[in-house]
């Protein structure tokens, strides 16, 4: 008995065609995270129509990733979804057999015209070798080029590739009129005899039953359940950072595997990914290591998920050796006091309130971008003559540790007249824009701030390593400098400094963080 085929989706007795969107690609989908095609609640009829509904959604990947690759001037990649010749023929010959079907049952003429025997004889000499390149393409083009779409083939036309699967092509034509020549005769349990679709058809029934009930499971379908737990409260929620990597490390991983079944997943898979990264050259050590981490961590959730019972040996990446990172100088991952001025003078002439008071506020509190932009008018409050912004976790805002905190307002942040601009705000968010916010401040930061400079680490790193180190010279305790930047040690000493009484005492402490420019003059308003 066969089993369960790639992108097969069974719920509730329904039965579909399911596959993920790659992420690059989802913005040419209506970002969609995946295309679905019901099949019924008829088990044996959903499996023969499965194939060509895979086909069709791979047809629309396959139309997307081509005006990717055009949109960004990529040379195309290898077939992502890469069958035989074999197979590509036989969901060909199904997907006719199946459109021949259909037409039966809407319309009687359609089995009182016959089939046209010149058009059969073509198909013979097609896969007969009769015909030259470009007769095969005439007659048989079209199809090959749903393939290329689909992403199961990218033969280019003058190899014998190509020629092969043209004439594949034809058999399945050739077969497909035989059957419709049967059943216009009244004779529907028909079989093909051409040896490559018998041998085709002999490949698929000879593949074992799943040995693991958990076999369809995606890394997609973990991630949901993930997303769903999290919505319940029975797990923390990631943050969209978090996600889109792993949908960047998954992507990767089921393309280079050819497959989307966790529970299948081997050693040495894992082993041959990470040695195509390494050997391929285009990413670093530490891009490779953190790739293989989520892909391990995802497979240790779905293992979870799945009561232990996915791998009841364990992780079967165990044994898989991690390339060596060098950590490189923490200077730098750190601003100069020179570039960090250059920055925070050159936010002053900014007209946009992100450009103007973002750079200020994370280089005086150590804040992440994504913890600031969200940020209300509410956040700003005064506890006993100290302000304080309140970085919040929840309605859909997050924080690297999951908990809020509230930091001390630095001096310089109130002389350069920040917490007086907020007063004069309207109700609600500070910095309008959304989740664009931090790619436009980017975008600023790279054409404006620091143009034709490529060495220099992002503000989240920029700033945050050089208040921290502020924080530390001016003798501030240990916990209060994690409580005021976020970190986690991993003890309960971390829930220091949720009450008022801790947080005037961190704020005094704060009085005693040097400024990073020695003088504030009033702001100018020039244009950014």
């Amino acid at each position: 008995m066969a089993g369960k085929p790639q992108h097969w989706k069974e719920r509730n007795g329904r039965y579909s065609a399911r596959v993920v969107i790659p992420p690059a690609l989802r913005p040419y989908l209506d970002n969609r995270a995946e295309l679905e095609i019901q099949l019924g609640g008829d088990r044996r009829t959903a499996l023969r129509n499965h194939a060509a509904a895979v086909a069709s959604i791979q047809r629309q990947i396959g139309i997307a990733r081509h005006k990717h690759e055009a949109a960004n001037g990529n040379a195309p990649k290898a077939a992502p979804y890469a069958l035989t010749t074999q197979q590509i023929a036989l969901r060909d010959y199904q997907s006719q057999i199946t459109f021949d079907a259909e037409i039966r049952q809407h319309d009687y003429r359609y089995a009182q015209d016959g089939i046209d025997a010149d058009e059969g004889r073509r198909f013979r000499d097609g896969f007969a070798g009769r015909l030259s390149d470009d007769e095969l393409e005439e007659l048989v083009g079209a199809r090959l080029e749903r393939a290329r779409l689909a992403g199961n083939t990218d033969t280019v036309k003058g190899t014998p590739e190509w020629r092969a699967l043209a004439q594949a092509l034809c058999v399945a034509s050739y077969e497909a009129m035989l059957r419709q020549d049967e059943r216009d005769e009244g004779v529907f349990n028909g079989q093909p005899v051409h040896p490559l679709l018998v041998e085709a058809i002999k490949e698929v029934e000879e593949q074992p039953e799943d040995a693991s009930p958990f076999h369809a499971v995606t890394f997609a379908d973990v991630i949901t359940e993930q997303k769903r737990l999290a919505s319940i409260g029975l797990s923390r929620p990631k943050s969209e950072a978090t996600l889109d990597k792993y949908g960047t490390a998954q992507a990767d991983f089921e393309d280079f595997r050819k497959s989307k079944s966790v529970a299948t997943i081997t050693l040495a898979d894992g082993k041959a990914w990470r040695d195509h990264m390494l050997t391929d050259g285009n990413l670093s050590r530490k891009t490779v290591h953190d790739k293989i981490t989520i892909i391990r961590s995802l497979m240790n959730e779905a293992n979870r998920q799945a009561e232990n019972k996915m791998f009841p040996g364990g992780d079967p990446w165990t044994a898989l050796e991690l390339p060596v990172v060098e950590k490189g100088d923490s200077a730098d991952r750190t601003y100069s006091l020179k570039d960090a001025r250059h920055f925070l003078e050159f936010a002053r002439t900014a007209t946009r309130a992100s450009f103007r008071w973002i750079p200020w506020i994370i280089a005086h509190t150590g804040a992440r971008v994504n913890e600031v932009t969200p940020l209300e008018k509410r956040d700003i409050s005064e506890v006993e003559g100290h302000w304080f912004i309140h970085i919040r976790v929840g309605n859909g805002r997050t924080t690297k540790t999951h908990k809020a905190r509230k930091v001390p307002v630095h001096r310089a942040l109130i002389k350069e007249g920040f917490v007086e601009w907020v007063k004069a705000r309207p109700d609600g968010k500070l910095f309008p824009g959304g989740k664009n916010e931090d790619q436009r401040l980017r975008e600023w930061i790279h054409e404006k701030v620091f143009p034709n400079r490529d060495d220099l680490p992002p503000p989240n790193h920029g700033f945050r390593h050089l208040f921290e180190d502020a924080l530390t010279t001016g003798g501030i305790t240990e916990r209060a400098a994690r409580y005021i930047t976020g970190r986690s040690s991993g003890s309960s000493a971390d829930d220091y400094g949720g009450s008022d009484v801790k947080l005037v005492e961190i704020a005094r402490q704060m009085d005693n963080v040097r400024d990073i420019l020695p003088s504030a003059p009033e702001p100018t308003n020039q244009n950014s």
